[in-house]
């Protein structure tokens, strides 16, 4: 069992130590837990830092608690990785500041579009194209960036706050630019996420399972189990659904990162 995604109290939306959740993830039998603490240096160029419950990543002080906490890793495999959100006009910062830390793996999402997080939910006030559109046009962006990654986060991040009657991105409209995401994935050697983290009624993961599906068509192989936990009551959460699922279309092995470097780990049965 392997969770690619996860958070601590360091990051601004955390809730436990980084100890805590490696705890729980050991005595679930994990044998892989990445901690990926939020690096948004996005909202440094859109305002978000000045809102209550934006807080910083202090990169020194994740390294030394994070050294710490993998002293204790007791059988599992403790992954020192961090979730950058992509901005253009961060892409600067992220050079300097992701070359400075060892880190196991790195995760590139885009959270922010229109210069305010989807979370906050203001980019909805235009039209579901409109807010489609930019948010895929910025993913495809992101995955150009300058700066080294790993894992492409949670595609379709713009569906869980969606207030539209119709949240799905999965229609004709956007396929085209999907298809250049997941192409431009796989041209690159990345790895797609599979997240549980959906919160949202009559959707299990994100990607959505038609992309998922398509990614596999196009000849995608690396994917990973992502719990994207802020509790540790959801580190590895859907973990037995995700496996069925993704085995369900052809995918045989989990995509894990050490020190920078892809491994495989063969993907569970579950009855």
């Amino acid at each position: 069992m392997i969770d690619s995604h996860s958070h601590s109290i360091l990051s601004h939306d955390g809730k436990v130590s980084i100890e805590v959740l490696r705890d729980k993830a050991a005595s679930m039998g994990a044998e892989y837990l990445a901690i990926t603490e939020h690096l948004d240096r996005d909202y440094l160029y859109c305002g978000l830092s000045r809102e209550r419950f934006i807080r910083q990543l202090n990169l020194e002080k994740y390294f030394r608690g994070f050294a710490e906490a993998k002293k204790g890793e007791n059988g599992i495999y403790l992954a020192y990785g961090i979730e950058a959100s992509y901005a253009r006009k961060a892409v600067n910062r992220y050079l300097n500041e992701l070359s400075g830390y060892p880190f196991d793996v790195i995760i590139n999402s885009v959270h922010t579009i229109y210069n305010g997080d989807l979370y906050l939910g203001k980019a909805y006030r235009h039209s579901r194209e409109e807010v489609y559109n930019t948010y895929l046009d910025t993913v495809l962006e992101s995955l150009r960036a300058p700066y080294d990654y790993d894992i492409v986060g949670h595609i379709g991040y713009v569906i869980r706050y969606a207030p539209y009657e119709q949240k799905t991105i999965c229609t004709p409209e956007f396929s085209e630019k999907i298809d250049e995401i997941l192409k431009e994935i796989i041209a690159r050697g990345k790895t797609i996420e599979c997240n549980t983290n959906i919160r949202l009624h009559g959707y299990t993961f994100l990607p959505e399972l038609p992309i998922l599906k398509r990614y596999k068509e196009l000849g995608g192989e690396r994917i990973t189990f992502s719990s994207d936990a802020h509790v540790p009551e959801r580190i590895c959460d859907k973990y037995a659904e995700a496996c069925r699922l993704v085995k369900s279309l052809g995918f045989t092995h989990w995509t894990i990162y050490k020190q920078r470097k892809p491994y495989t780990v063969p993907i569970e049965d579950f009855e």
